[in-house]
């Protein structure tokens, strides 16, 4: 029996809640965060702090870094001393920051396609080179690295390999081996890796997070950025953790967030007793979660059946990437049909594959859809996809 009452819709438009702001009778499908209330005890925690009535500047206590660590040994077997941990005010400013110490301008980057937008666009900011690495698409649908063309990267003179595991937006979980062959190119061209690990926690029956860091030879190669946001739904505490074995560029990445006037280790004060509430007590929440999530993906792909999109079964996140390539709609096509006949709004797939997304408007062959949702409202999403779609 369920402890947790997923099914429960919050009207978040009252809370001003950034995905909310469509029109009425549209469902946002876009924004990766959840729909779900986050587990109670973060409530409390943040109430009896506030309580206090004392909102100076705080610090990470011994108690509140314990519960990271022993959340990410527990639920990733990833084991590391206290001097490696910073705390961060997120995944994205950190990526950046650590990318900013690994490299300078003109410095060629290498980013995974398709990829988080944000990601491909950081890989370009100060005059850093993103270069692309595809994917590989499997004959299934699903993807895979690109080892050779990855090597190619390298060869040419990328130094940083931004990664995502699991990947956002195909879903998904590299496996040992995967991780295996990319580990042997970084290491042969003597390079890094950034792995954003914001989805680690989300992870399905039958897959396993391996944090690419763990591997031999790859501690002080791979800096791993996390944080509790889209495990708990807690996209708006501005906190995360990353993991940096190397001294030199641990005092780097400190500076360089010291001269954006953040100070690891001093995050705002609710979200430290946040982020430990979460970590603390979240375990039971997020197994109740995982097991709603994957029912959840069962009936989107069963809506799917049968209608010329197709998608495959994601191994982590919450997120569907639908192949719509057969409707042969352009962007602006295919989010005018989205709005006005499907009353949904995915993300457009070019967003996926560039940084400039406002000026891509050729064929669209994917979409994202986020199915973190009470499943009644996924339900009527998905109803409304199918009859547009079938009434084409």
């Amino acid at each position: 029996m369920s402890t947790y009452d997923f099914d429960r819709f919050v009207d978040r438009r009252a809370i001003n809640a950034a995905k909310w702001g469509v029109p009425e009778g549209i469902i946002p499908m876009s924004v990766a965060d959840t729909e779900f209330l986050s587990p109670p005890e973060i409530a409390e925690a943040i109430r009896e702090r506030a309580a206090v009535a004392s909102y100076g500047y705080s610090c990470m206590a011994q108690a509140d870094y314990d519960a990271v660590l022993e959340w990410i040994a527990t639920h990733q077997g990833q084991r590391v001393p206290r001097e490696h941990l910073l705390s961060t005010p997120g995944v994205l400013y950190t990526m950046r920051v650590v990318m900013y110490a690994l490299t300078k301008p003109g410095d060629q980057v290498i980013v995974q396609t398709p990829l988080h937008t944000p990601s491909i666009g950081s890989a370009g900011l100060r005059q850093r080179v993103p270069v692309k690495n595809h994917l590989k698409r499997l004959p299934d649908g699903s993807y895979t690295f690109d080892l050779d063309d990855l090597e190619r990267c390298f060869r040419n003179g990328a130094r940083v390999l931004m990664m995502c595991a699991p990947n956002n937006p195909t879903g998904r979980v590299w496996t040992m081996e995967e991780l295996s062959g990319v580990a042997e190119v970084v290491k042969k061209y003597d390079a890094w890796i950034v792995s954003d690990e914001i989805h680690r926690d989300i992870v399905y029956h039958g897959h396993k997070h391996i944090p690419i860091a763990t591997l031999p030879g790859m501690e002080e190669r791979a800096i791993t950025v996390f944080s509790p946001s889209k495990t708990f739904n807690m996209g708006g505490f501005h906190i995360g953790s990353a993991i940096i074995a190397d001294p030199k560029l641990r005092s780097e990445v400190k500076q360089g967030f010291y001269e954006y006037g953040h100070a690891c280790g001093r995050p705002p004060v609710l979200c430290i007793a946040a982020q430990t509430a979460a970590y603390r007590h979240g375990a039971g929440w997020l197994e109740e979660l995982l097991e709603y999530l994957d029912g959840n993906i069962s009936l989107a792909l069963e809506y799917l059946e049968g209608t010329p999109l197709t998608a495959g079964r994601p191994d982590g996140t919450f997120l569907l990437w639908v192949d719509c390539e057969s409707l042969g709609m352009n962007t602006e096509e295919l989010m005018s049909f989205m709005r006005e006949k499907a009353h949904i709004l995915p993300d457009p797939g070019h967003y996926y594959d560039t940084s400039e997304i406002q000026h891509y408007k050729g064929l669209q062959h994917h979409f994202r859809l986020n199915i973190a949702m009470p499943r009644p409202i996924l339900e009527q999403a998905m109803d409304n996809l199918r009859n547009a779609v079938l009434a084409l």
